[in-house]
């Protein structure tokens, strides 16, 4: 018996070529779907699954572009800031230089008396137009205040004189003017703690052989700050010329001619480090009982019987202002840039020289007609300048850091902003390529399965 190979061919039906031209269709139209939609967004990779290397490439460059695109912001914000403090630093300079060229031309033996009041006008308006500067603020802050920057450094206060006929202490429950509920207590200056040893400033000591010299103090502010003395701030950098009261009392050397024999000089006063001295009998009766036979002998007379004494003077504020002011320029790198109070201005205590006293030494020798003291102002007004110079030099270098940091960032942003365009951003002229290639294998493939479905079992009855 012989038998027949057995032949077996697979069996095609509609439904398999339907199914398998819907599947081909499908491939294509997502082939365009996907080329039109990175037409669309103008980005190669629009979810993790397009590319999920690519995708997590291209998150750690936007990462990288955010950092240095907030440090520009924070070195732009600090060149601003800068910017500010070295137009002020200018402005010193002008002001200072100037009383530095009024203290060489005062300083001549041509000059005389009153021609020297006139240029004390001059120099007392520059005298306060160093305290403006000192004053300046930046976005509602002092820019010389450290992080304290809603204190002012310094001020002109106007002062009534009080010499210490007794002591009293500052009651403890006294809420420092600066302190609110609405400020968080991370803004607010500290209050310092009170010496619980310390008695206060002496009784002036009276002499009536002696000249008396008697330390100011302003009676009319209280510094809750301020350690030693609790009530009242000790007086310094006392302007000259705004002093008022002491009636009928006559000041060394501030009348003209200053060798009139008839004129008497009753008192003295130290403007820079805030004293006053009594010279004559009539100076020291009006602030002493000088009668042997009372019983209150060398005592300061009661405040109502005194002659009151007012003035204007500079008042530094007793807070710490050393604070840093800092901005990031670099990933971990910070950079201060504000300028510390006292490298600009000079330390303010009771021994401190500072600019303010520096110039406040040529009006007193202005005001007095004390030759010698306005050529020694020369120097005084020169370290003033140097200082201002100094932390301006400063200032001027951390700006140029700034300026070669922030190119260098720049230069960072391009070549990151390059290598995530090459990940994430699509070639217009190849994508359009492929997108044209791609619509015509999709209608090819519609064209031909529209000519496939037609076919059914009536095309062969």
């Amino acid at each position: 018996m012989i038998f027949a190979p057995s032949l077996s061919m697979a069996r095609i039906t509609f439904t398999t070529m339907y199914d398998t031209s819907m599947r081909n269709l499908q491939q294509n139209l997502g082939k365009l779907n996907s080329l039109d939609e990175q037409i669309a967004s103008q980005r190669k990779i629009n979810r993790p699954s397009d590319n999920p290397i690519g995708f997590t490439n291209g998150l750690k460059y936007t990462n990288i572009l955010s950092a240095l695109g907030q440090q520009q912001l924070t070195m732009k914000d600090g060149e601003v800031y800068m910017t500010v403090l070295e137009n002020t630093h200018n402005s010193m300079n002008k002001a200072i230089g100037r009383c530095h060229d009024l203290a060489i031309q005062a300083a001549n033996d041509t000059v005389n008396h009153e021609q020297r009041l006139f240029i004390n006008l001059e120099v007392r308006q520059l005298l306060e137009q160093v305290v403006a500067n000192a004053q300046t603020k930046h976005k509602d802050g002092y820019i010389f205040s450290g992080k304290w920057t809603n204190q002012l450094p310094y001020e002109i206060k106007k002062g009534e004189a009080i010499y210490f006929d007794g002591y009293k202490s500052v009651s403890q429950s006294q809420t420092p003017p600066w302190q609110s509920p609405l400020l968080n207590p991370d803004q607010q200056p500290p209050i310092a703690a009170p010496n619980p040893n310390y008695v206060g400033p002496p009784d002036p000591v009276f002499d009536p052989d002696q000249t008396i010299t008697m330390q100011l103090y302003d009676a009319n502010y209280n510094d809750p700050n301020i350690v030693e003395i609790p009530d009242n701030p000790l007086v310094q950098r006392i302007i000259p010329g705004s002093v008022s009261g002491l009636t009928g009392l006559q000041e060394k050397s501030h009348v003209i001619p200053p060798d009139d024999p008839s004129v008497v000089a009753d008192y003295e006063i130290d403007y820079i480090n805030g004293t006053i001295t009594l010279l004559s009998e009539a100076a020291k009766a009006a602030f002493f009982d000088n009668n042997p036979a009372s019983a209150t002998f060398g005592e300061l007379k009661p405040a109502g019987e005194r002659p009151p004494m007012e003035f204007e003077y500079i008042y530094r504020n007793s807070i710490d202002m050393t604070g840093e002011i800092l901005r990031e320029i670099d990933t971990g790198i910070t950079l201060k840039i504000n300028s510390n109070r006292d490298n600009l201005f000079g330390k303010g205590g009771e021994k401190d020289s500072d600019s303010f006293k520096e110039i406040i030494s040529l009006m007193q020798g202005l005001w007095y007609n004390d030759q010698p003291q306005i050529s020694k102002s020369i120097d005084n007004v020169d370290v003033a300048r140097k200082r201002n110079l100094a932390e301006q030099a400063v200032e001027g270098a951390r700006l140029n850091r700034v300026a070669l940091t922030f190119d260098r960032n720049e230069d960072l942003t391009i070549t990151n902003t390059g290598a995530r365009s090459d990940i994430e951003d699509v070639d217009f002229a190849e994508v359009l390529s492929k997108f044209s290639l791609a619509e015509a294998v999709y209608n090819a493939s519609l064209f031909a399965t529209s000519k496939l479905m037609q076919q059914s079992l009536m095309n062969f009855l």
